[in-house]
């Protein structure tokens, strides 16, 4: 039994402090990226500290965790949208997407030099990963902005599919030539297809929900055909702002999960339960044999302990399901969130919750790996 960790981190606290200096003007974006790079060099050695095998550059440069990936790929430019709406009292502010042109691979992608900061601050003292939002996500924002009809805002609507897999595949192939040897897509469309209200309104909009399915398991798939064999290729399947999907087992024809599992050829997944929901363990029954999963069973937005016996118990009931060689525990999400603050969580407590994960696996290592059924 092992533990994981997505590897999303909240900044230093100094750094959200520099950000704002930097956008009212009072900081220079050089004097920005020179104390990014020293906490991105903390989180690495923290990260180690902690025993974790596989790091990342914590997501710490990232001002919309799916959008600055977007943003980076040709085809695609980011549009400052700054005006309220007439009869509202506030000013909404956000980064648009505009799309530009067919979407393709940027050899000058941002995220490429994040990357190689990172991996040569951890020289090779552990595997490392990048974390980029799952091409279902691109596919998605596209087809909502579009109200369903992707060729009011796409060049060649029929190629998009094929153009985004490309990207993706092209991408993953240079994070690979830079030293990435494991690649996490962060997925929320498919938990969110688990979602009742969220499938009746792309039902309203005339989308059909089981093509749609059909399309997002090409677009993973495809993204990750004919990138190396040795790059370990994992998925996060969450369900957005309330984490947990409803992991329903029974293959119902509107039920992607199921199929998500079974079809996608990914090698990890990362699958955030919620301890007390037994019925959730069921959905393990679709993973074929070989596949691992990473439990995600710890709360990552909360400074309080863990229940630890419950977690073990959980545990227990999964191993009926899945052999523990290929089982892990992380935490159910990344630290960092939009309202972290509120909750009490501060940068040192996210450091405190992996080592407690660290030391629940290592003081329960008999209990957690008795014989698999």
């Amino acid at each position: 039994m092992e533990f994981d960790v997505i590897g999303i981190y909240l900044p230093p606290s100094e750094l959200n402090a520099t950000r704002i200096e930097c956008d009212h003007g009072k900081l220079s974006s050089d004097r920005l990226k020179e104390i990014e790079n020293n906490a991105v060099l903390d989180i690495v050695e923290r990260q180690l500290e902690c025993g974790l095998t596989v790091v990342t550059s914590g997501g710490i440069r990232w001002k919309h965790w799916n959008k600055d990936f977007f943003f980076g790929l040709s085809g695609i430019s980011k549009e400052r949208f700054e005006s309220g709406h007439l009869y509202s009292i506030d000013t909404n502010l956000t980064d648009l997407m505009r799309f530009t042109g067919r979407i393709s691979f940027n050899p000058s992608h941002p995220y490429f030099d994040d990357f190689k900061f990172m991996a040569d601050a951890v020289a090779e003292r552990a595997v490392c990963r990048q974390i980029i939002p799952s091409p279902t996500e691109l596919y998605m924002q596209l087809l909502l902005m579009a109200d369903g009809h992707p060729e009011r805002l796409y060049p060649d609507a029929s190629s998009l599919v094929s153009d985004i897999t490309e990207a993706y595949r092209k991408t993953i192939i240079r994070l690979y030539e830079l030293g990435c040897r494991s690649i996490v897509f962060d997925d929320t469309v498919c938990g969110c297809l688990c979602e009742d209200n969220f499938a009746k309104r792309l039902l309203q909009g005339g989308i059909d929900t089981i093509s749609l399915q059909n399309l997002l398991i090409e677009l993973i798939n495809g993204s990750f055909t004919e990138t190396p064999s040795d790059i370990e290729k994992a998925v996060y399947l969450s369900c957005g702002d309330t984490i947990v999907p409803e992991w329903e087992y029974i293959k119902y024809p509107d039920n992607i999960m199921p199929r998500i599992l079974s079809e996608v050829i990914a090698d990890k997944f990362f699958m955030p339960f919620d301890v007390a929901d037994d019925y959730s363990i069921e959905i393990l029954s679709h993973l074929p044999k070989g596949k691992k999963v990473v439990m995600g069973l710890i709360d990552a937005h909360s400074p309080f302990p863990d229940d630890k016996d419950a977690i073990i118990r959980f545990v227990r009931k999964a191993k009926r399901h899945i052999n523990p060689v290929f089982l892990a525990i992380s935490p159910k999400t990344g630290f960092c969130l939009s309202n972290y603050a509120p909750r009490g969580l501060q940068y040192n407590d996210q450091w405190t919750k992996i080592k407690s994960l660290k030391n629940l696996i290592d003081n329960h290592h008999i209990a957690l790996k008795e014989s698999y059924v």
